[in-house]
């Protein structure tokens, strides 16, 4: 991950460091912000005979690990959805992957998959927080509805993507951050997630192409 871009944008006296590899870094805290990771996602398609390798987790958590060495945050926030299915293996190598970074805090705003899930997130050293959680001027839910125009509120849910024309009519789809005067929509960490396009006018589009973010 090195040389992977990175674009600093500032809220009131917070300033936020957006990087190319998913996540954003908010160095006041000494926090390391990212949503979506959908743990276990590939182990459910497999249970399902959808032939998925764990590679694609793996490759997940080698970026996280990349992010904690470059940042060395004291905590991550995870803005919902860590996990997309019950415990299964997959969880299992996260288990394995999190005693790497035993001293780390991990905090967890459920989204609408982790609500729903039997996962002992004691016994992985996770705490959950309330579906609304608020750090000084910046507050965290999964899925916003109303944005607060008190603080900033940074979430997650849409996968959020911009779509791109290019000059012989063919179409790509990239993941972007979305920012507007008080929020701040977050990519889907995994890669394994589908892309929601639906323009925002109004909004900054900070768009993810080969690590380098461009603004739109």
């Amino acid at each position: 991950m090195p040389g992977t871009d990175k674009i600093t944008i500032f809220y009131k006296d917070a300033s936020l460091v957006l990087s190319a590899a998913r996540a954003v870094y908010w160095p006041a805290e000494k926090m390391l912000i990212l949503s979506d990771l959908h743990l276990g996602k590939t182990g459910y398609f497999r249970l399902h005979g959808i032939p998925v390798s764990t590679g694609v987790m793996q490759d997940d958590l080698k970026r996280l690990a990349a992010l904690i060495e470059l940042f060395k945050p004291e905590q991550v926030l995870v803005a919902g959805d860590m996990f997309h299915h019950r415990f299964n293996n997959d969880v299992h190598l996260f288990k394995d992957w999190r005693q790497s970074y035993k001293e780390l805090s991990f905090l967890l705003v459920p989204g609408n998959h982790d609500r729903h899930l039997d996962i002992g997130y004691a016994d992985l050293n996770i705490t959950l927080t309330p579906e609304k959680y608020e750090c000084g001027v910046i507050g965290f839910v999964h899925e916003m509805q109303e944005a607060d125009p008190g603080r900033l509120t940074i979430s997650g849910h849409l996968h959020p993507g911009y779509m791109i024309s290019g000059k012989a009519k063919q179409l790509l789809c990239l993941p972007c951050f979305i920012k507007g005067s008080h929020h701040l929509v977050l990519p889907a960490f995994s890669q394994f997630t589908g892309l929601y396009t639906r323009a925002s006018a109004g909004h900054t589009c900070y768009v993810i192409s080969e690590n380098k973010l461009f603004e739109f």
